[in-house]
């Protein structure tokens, strides 16, 4: 399947506003800019008092590791980024995540990197020691396609790999996908555990959970699917959700084919590229064991705008059955949050809906709050960042985030919307942020599109959440903190 100009323009689209905005706390980064990447934050220096370090990825290629006061203690370069044939904005789009692989109490910092173009460059997982930046291990897709001998369409990794103790051994296993069309699971080394050929290319991160009912972890993966006549049964233009056996035991470097069952505890397929990051809660009070929320991606048909996939669906997590739907106004690969965020006792699910006309879109970004449980809309809002919309609000990875901003028991949405944040009314869909010119409102703007989604956590330890993006302030790259505005 070849990537669609609208897919590009996650990356490529830029823009700013000119509102009064709340003051943060600007940390200048050096770097290239920032894709739809998340930073995390850790302490991964073990000393906890002095707060907690913050990494984050620049797309040029460059891994960073930032003190609370705005330091930074270590950089670190992916292997492709010396690799002429990617341009420089091109080299890193997944977030970095950080865990404790062998159980030791070591923190480590694992990252995907590769780009859309440029197949000459390298693609994969590297694993950095926390405390230091050295390198622990990597994992070359570039030199296992060769190895294994297969064709890759490009070895890079978008979506970021997700952690998770699988076999419950005491250490970290490391999940994800690849353009070059395998799902993988490494051991805690780095090495291949044992990969999946999907058959076509793989955006999102996996999310594991328990659901086939034993003691081990299965992973929840979304995939693209092209269609294929000449394949037995033939395959239809859309995607697959699965249930992978993450803790098979098998020989290290097992390769599955496709549809191989020895794998599957059960796939899904739809008529649109799975291109959202799954979301595994239990949301439906009535319906037995764990859930899947999932979005689509925005690919067919291929040549017209009427895209399929303008939907949100829950599936049953043991068997994959699509058990509600949301119809929305647009394809969105972009990931739910899901959480109580109206204190009733029941989760919903909070999502952020594209408004661009490539992706079927009227103009108009959404946010949506949806009780699945009832099948009833809590409320749908169109945000807004001073006086400015923005078409693209559901796109970039954008997942809404929900915290308490300032403990008082009610939960708030957040979601990055053009230059900025926007924070809304868990209970009532209120838009607490600044919605208009001039207003008494908190604005939280920065100089460049955020793609990713915002951060909120305590880093300087003084019990006041912050909310944290990588953005542009002042013609630069910064790591931006705002105190609760709240």
């Amino acid at each position: 399947m070849r990537i669609s100009l609208f897919t590009l323009m996650a990356f490529l689209f830029a823009g700013g506003l000119h509102s009064a905005f709340a003051s943060p706390s600007v940390f200048p980064i050096p770097g290239s800019g920032f894709g739809p990447m998340s930073p995390a934050v850790a302490d991964l220096d073990g000393d906890p008092s002095n707060g907690l370090e913050t990494v984050i990825a620049t797309s040029d290629g460059t891994v960073q590791v930032v003190s609370s006061a705005g330091t930074v203690l270590w950089s670190a370069n992916t292997p492709n980024k010396d690799c002429a044939a990617t341009p420089s904005g091109d080299k890193i789009h997944s977030s970095p995540v950080v865990g404790d692989l062998y159980g030791t109490g070591e923190l480590y910092v694992v990252v995907g990197y590769g780009g859309f173009r440029g197949k000459p460059c390298d693609g994969g997982v590297i694993a950095y020691r926390g405390a230091t930046g050295a390198t622990a291990w990597t994992f070359s897709i570039k030199n296992w396609s060769q190895k294994q001998r297969f064709f890759a369409f490009r070895h890079a990794v978008y979506g970021t790999p997700t952690l998770a103790d699988v076999d419950r051994d005491g250490k970290l296993e490391i999940g994800f996908g690849s353009f070059d069309r395998n799902v993988y699971l490494l051991n805690p080394n780095g090495s291949v555990r044992w990969y999946y050929n999907a058959a076509d290319t793989v955006f999102p991160s996996p999310v594991f959970a328990n659901v086939a009912g034993d003691r081990n972890l299965e992973m929840i993966m979304g995939t693209d699917i092209s269609g294929n006549s000449r394949l037995r049964p033939p395959t239809k233009d859309g995607g697959f959700v699965y249930a992978f056996k993450a803790a098979v035991d098998v020989e290290n470097g097992k390769k599955f084919l496709f549809r191989s069952p020895e794998i599957q505890v059960w796939r899904r397929a739809f008529n649109q590229v799975m291109q959202a990051s799954p979301v595994v809660a239990d949301i439906l009070p009535d319906s037995a064991g764990l859930e899947v929320v999932v979005g689509s991606g925005c690919f067919f048909p291929q040549g017209g705008a009427d895209r399929r996939g303008k939907w949100y669906r829950i599936l049953s997590a043991s068997t994959g059955r699509v058990l509600k739907t949301l119809a929305v106004s647009a394809c969105t690969p972009t990931g739910a949050a899901v959480g109580d965020i109206d204190n009733d006792g029941v989760q919903e699910v909070v999502v952020s809906v594209s408004g661009a006309s490539s992706a079927g879109g009227d103009g108009v970004s959404r946010l949506i709050a949806w009780r699945p449980a009832t099948n009833q809309v809590l409320w749908s809002i169109q945000p807004r960042l001073g006086t400015r919309t923005d078409s693209l609000g559901g796109h970039y990875r954008r997942v809404p985030v929900i915290a308490d901003l300032n403990g008082d028991g009610a939960k708030e949405v957040l979601v990055n919307y053009q230059a900025g944040v926007v924070i809304v009314a868990g209970q009532s869909g209120e838009q607490l942020s600044c919605d208009s010119s001039p207003c008494t409102k908190p604005i939280l703007r920065t100089d460049s599109t955020l793609q990713g989604s915002p951060v909120v956590a305590d880093t300087n330890g003084d019990g006041i959440l912050e909310i944290i993006v990588p953005g542009r302030r002042n013609r630069q790259n910064a790591l931006i903190r705002w105190n609760n505005p709240l």
